[in-house]
């Protein structure tokens, strides 16, 4: 009796073990997930916003440029149109990474994507350092083109990686890691380019290419990350090295048979891959890539854009002066950067639904509130406080969900054959809604003035309802789960 006694609880033991052993942060997956965070995130983040600060030296050094190589005399609306276009263009380059990446990701595995990605940034960085030596303005051009398709790749491949080599109790922890790395990168990029670093007249062609430190850190031991278990077994059906894989990166052989066989399950009657115009035309992922484009178009219509680009001049015109202004830029940059750090917390402890339901309803109100703020600041002189004050509750807001979310969630709401080409259509729609607003807004806010806000509320408040109606719970759910509540589009029942 006491010897089946025994028997049943190392049975039992032997059960909830792999369970336990399977979400473990072993050293391979560790190294993994921050080297490739910090190695390409971080860098894309960084060339995002490192042009702001040294703008009037960079605008400068255009001018004369060009009157020296062509003598070419820039207006300043001509001067204008020029910089916009050095602005935009990283974000043209993160369009056509996109369209890229599901091609890519397939093609030399998720890893393989970080490499090439190095490559460009690595490429672009070396242009920055030169355009000024060469003084050709057409090599900086050309340079945030190519680092924007570097983002482009990273920012599609990234969230796929880091979800594909966690278990399901890891993936909302590591599926924010590219959001964060970006949010680091900007706030990093705002340090760099201070006017006592690289912020100077002199200097402002080494702060563009700073990142790379970033890179030779975590691109030296490149060989020993890990490769994603599900590429290798699905796509190149490479079935014993993802199951070594997936031992290395548990620390056991306890419970890998259970990952192996969801897997197999995913792959079971589909093909190892499915190009663009399957994806598109299959009805059952109408719903899940509408939801996908929806919050990578709404991340960026939501105002997040016009903050991150414009708040210098906001708080400006806010009544602080320029120095002020561009403090208190900053401490909006730290307070973005403070809260995406609680952000795998976040999304360990809370439900999807609910974190984007709070996200992207806040949002909406604090957009709403402050443009009736800003359109009334000379009649209320105490709006001027309040428009800050939303500035600061919007980003904490943001930062719950609509910022960390979009990035991984297609991991969440697509199966592998049809996810590296889904991810890529979302993020060409979030870099092209990024591009729009970068854009635009300037002549926008001219011709609406404080009721372009009004405009971001209702992309907020639009995001709130199709959470509300149509996305499934994910956390901790599996992919063929989810997949199967929203097949069956507008009908599909996603709260049981």
């Amino acid at each position: 009796m006491e010897a089946e006694s025994a028997g049943f609880l190392m049975e039992l033991k032997s059960r909830n073990e792999p369970t336990n052993r399977a979400t473990r942060w072993t050293p391979l997956l560790v190294w993994s997930a921050i080297g490739s965070t910090v190695g390409s995130a971080v860098p894309c983040g960084y060339c995002m916003g490192v042009i702001n600060a040294p703008a009037v030296h960079m605008r400068s050094w255009c001018q004369q440029t060009l009157l020296e190589n062509y003598g070419l005399s820039l207006s300043d609306a001509t001067l204008d149109t020029l910089w916009a276009l050095i602005v935009a263009i990283y974000l043209i380059g993160g369009v056509l990474g996109s369209a890229c990446a599901g091609w890519a990701a397939n093609r030399f595995g998720r890893r393989g994507c970080f490499l090439l990605s190095g490559v460009l940034l690595l490429l672009g960085s070396f242009m920055f350092v030169s355009c000024r030596w060469l003084r050709s303005v057409e090599l900086l051009l050309i340079g945030r083109i190519v680092v924007g398709l570097g983002g482009g790749l990273v920012s599609t491949c990234l969230p796929m990686y880091h979800s594909e080599i966690a278990s399901i109790s890891q993936r909302g922890t590591l599926g924010v890691g590219c959001a964060v790395g970006f949010s680091v990168g900007l706030v990093v990029s705002q340090i760099f380019t201070l006017q006592s670093v690289f912020g100077g007249e002199e200097t402002w062609h080494y702060g563009l290419s700073s990142y790379i430190i970033f890179m030779a850190i975590c691109y030296a031991p490149f060989c020993y990350y890990a490769e994603s278990p599900k590429w290798l077994y699905i796509v190149k059906q490479r079935r014993d090295e993802a199951r070594q894989m997936l031992i290395h990166l548990r620390g056991t052989g306890y419970g890998i048979d259970q990952e192996i066989d969801a897997m197999a399950a995913e792959a079971s009657d589909k093909v190892t891959t499915r190009g663009l115009a399957d994806v598109v035309t299959d009805p059952k992922l109408m719903l899940p890539l509408l939801l996908l484009c929806s919050y990578q178009g709404g991340q960026q219509l939501s105002g997040c854009s016009a903050i991150f680009y414009y708040s210098v001049s906001i708080f400006r015109n806010g009544g602080l002066s320029s120095s002020t202004a561009a403090v208190m830029s900053l401490c909006a940059g730290n307070v973005n950067l403070a809260v995406s750090l609680m952000s795998p917390l976040l999304m360990t402890k809370f439900n999807r639904r609910t974190l984007m339901l709070m996200s992207s309803g806040f949002c909406g109100l604090v957009m709403f509130s402050f443009a009736w703020m800003v359109e009334y600041t000379e009649q209320v002189p105490w709006f001027s406080y309040g428009t800050m004050a939303c500035i600061f509750l919007y980003l904490i807001a943001f930062q719950l969900a609509l910022g960390p979310m979009p990035s991984f969630i297609g991991a969440e709401l697509f199966e592998v054959p049809s996810r590296s080409v889904a991810l890529s259509i979302g993020n060409q729609v979030g870099w092209g809604c990024n591009f729009l607003v970068g854009f635009l807004f300037p002549s926008m806010h001219s011709w609406l003035g404080s009721w372009i806000f009004l405009v971001f509320s209702t992309f907020g408040g639009l995001v709130f309802v199709l959470t509300k109606l149509y996305l499934p719970e994910t956390r901790g759910v599996e992919v063929t789960t989810v997949a199967e509540l929203v097949s069956k589009g507008f009908r599909s029942k996603v709260i049981k």
